[in-house]
């Protein structure tokens, strides 16, 4: 049996320690992608980027 990875229901979850550029382009990258849903957290250790 085949799963779908990110579907509306149960979208794929990530998530991007750090909210430097490479952070911020890596969670761009993932939610213009069109055939995946994904909810994207990112984490960074101050409280502003």
């Amino acid at each position: 049996m085949a799963t779908q990875l990110g579907t509306a229901d149960r979208p794929l979850r990530v998530a991007i320690i750090g909210a430097g550029p490479s952070g911020f382009y890596a969670a761009g990258a993932l939610l213009q992608q069109k055939e995946v849903a994904v909810v994207v957290d990112m984490f960074d250790r101050l409280p502003t980027p």
